[in-house]
């Protein structure tokens, strides 16, 4: 914090004070305000000011009524009735068409590094049954569907009819129905957004919010301290203490509901990262051997990485659940750190004295990514591997991530549902973009033993028997390591004591959770 005085001059001079403006500090900037463009956090975040999805969610992340009632009037059918007063910010109403709309263009946008696929994948038909009703027909019982829908972003039909993802990001398709309106967006600088008095639920406490991206952890605390943003997100973990030391202040803190883990390249020969230790090509890719993949998980100290890069604001895990999901399984423990083990398996996938690995991580997009990074590499280095780190800005990162240009890459996922099955069929089911799963499986780690389990629980409305078939899944992919969980690191905003914030679970940092204090 030695150059605190002069990034505190310098932050002044670009936060103007305004009354009835919330001025929130994130680390992530969108890449696009497209809300179609990619299924990454930083855009749904800023997609969830604008736009509403077809289905909303309470605080456990649990589909409820929100735009549109729904109802499940027959095994296959879900049927979605909008509410009468839902209004774009240009004053027209929401229909069914509007709908229909959204859901065709949805998997359709070009070069998405994350596509939102998985909701066209369930979906057989749409029919429209009247201006504010329409039905979305699926492959038998499916209750996928309403939580596919609780990310599917409504957009104007008329507005957006030959809109490209350019024109979201000049601002001229972004209309939405959300409680916020677009102002203005400057890349790098400034998203500015006006409240939306004809917003059907509550209102934002602000006429106006500015939300600016500072990745530098420093420059972010250096806003809030001095007095130039009203909140932040991201705290760094070793500045939690000092932050709750200060009268002025107030620390919101929760469990999250994003895992963060790395993710391993099962599908090329050779893998463009992975070399003998000299630098020599290896014939074959040894992240395709389950025994090299286990020794991977098995030589990261979970534990330390969680007391040491995060001052213990954070949960290791074993598994992509979250504790409470439909899914997460208690008995499946967080791998040992097992050095010897980790030898051992290498040696008799054939590596006894290791090979050459290029760990590659964003620089601002989790908390302590790149420190976490590191500390991998650092663990690894103790089981005989040649471990190296690249990191790069979180929009560079998204885009090499989803051409699958990595051999190891350090990632997270973030539930935005309380049931395991929406995260596990994007991040481990084999991808098959027709079917609209495995979207987000940027290793193609397949295997018919999990992708069978996933299937039998697709179509089980049954909590305790969707819950076990889950779990069974849940301990394949554990077994054969599909990814390497790392932990669930804690969500942490800062703000001025003057102001509340409604933190929670789900991640996103949302203007409209932000008031004065009453």
């Amino acid at each position: 914090m030695r150059r605190l005085p002069l990034l505190l001059a310098s932050l002044a001079l670009a936060w103007p004070a305004v009354a009835q403006e919330a001025r929130i500090a994130i680390q992530t900037e969108t890449s696009s305000l497209d809300p179609h463009f990619a299924l990454v956090g930083a855009n749904q975040a800023v997609a969830r000011h604008i736009f509403e999805p077809l289905v909303g969610s309470d605080r456990d992340l649990k589909p409820v009524p929100g735009l549109t009632e729904f109802s499940n009037p027959e095994p296959d059918v879900w049927e979605f009735r909008i509410r009468p007063d839902a209004r774009f910010h240009d004053g027209t109403p929401v229909t069914a068409e509007d709908i229909r709309f959204s859901l065709e263009r949805m998997p359709r946008v070009p070069n998405s590094p994350a596509p939102l696929i998985r909701l066209a994948g369930s979906v057989t038909a749409i029919e429209i049954v009247d201006a504010h009703t329409i039905r979305l027909r699926s492959r038998g019982p499916d209750p996928s569907i309403p939580l596919n829908a609780m990310t599917a972003w409504i957009v104007s039909a008329r507005v957006a009819a030959d809109a490209t993802t350019a024109d979201f990001n000049s601002g001229r398709a972004t209309i939405g129905s959300g409680p916020w309106r677009f102002v203005e967006w400057q890349r790098g600088q400034a998203l500015r957004l006006a409240r939306n008095d004809g917003y059907w639920g509550e209102k934002p406490a602000f006429a106006t919010a500015t939300i600016r991206p500072v990745a530098n952890d420093t420059a972010r605390m250096a806003a809030l301290l001095a007095g130039d943003a009203d909140l932040i997100e991201a705290v760094p973990p070793g500045e939690i203490a000092r932050l709750r030391s200060r009268p002025e202040l107030r620390v919101t803190a929760s469990p999250s509901s994003r895992m963060i883990y790395i993710g391993l390249d099962q599908a090329n020969d050779p893998s463009p990262f992975v070399t003998a230790r000299d630098g020599s090509a290896l014939a074959a890719n040894p992240l395709k051997d389950v025994r090299v993949r286990q020794a991977l998980s098995l030589g990261i100290n979970r534990a330390a990485i969680v007391e040491r890069v995060l001052a213990g604001a954070a949960r290791p895990t074993g598994q992509l659940a979250v504790q409470g999901q439909v899914g997460f399984d208690p008995d499946l423990p967080v791998p040992e750190f097992d050095v010897a083990a980790a030898r051992r398996l290498l040696a008799e996938a054939g590596f006894p004295n290791g090979f050459r690995i290029t760990l590659h991580a964003p620089n601002n997009r989790y908390v302590e990514d790149d420190k976490t990074a590191q500390a991998v590499a650092q663990f690894w280095a103790r089981i005989g591997l040649d471990a190296r780190v690249e990191v790069m800005p979180s929009n560079v990162f998204f885009t090499r991530a989803g051409r699958r240009e990595f051999s190891a890459f350090l990632i997270g996922f973030g539930h935005t549902t309380g049931d395991a099955w929406l995260g596990m069929s994007q991040v481990l089911q084999s991808y098959d973009a027709q079917r609209g799963i495995g979207g987000l499986n940027r290793g193609r780690y397949s295997s018919p033993g999990f992708d069978a389990a996933m299937e039998a629980a697709r179509g089980v409305m049954e909590g305790g028997r969707r819950d076990a078939l889950l779990r069974q899944a849940q301990q394949i992919a554990a077994r054969e390591v599909g990814i390497i969980p790392l932990h669930f690191p804690d969500n942490v905003w800062a703000h001025r004591a003057t102001f509340t914030y409604a933190g929670g679970v789900e991640e996103s940092t949302l203007a409209h959770h932000l008031a004065p204090v009453r």
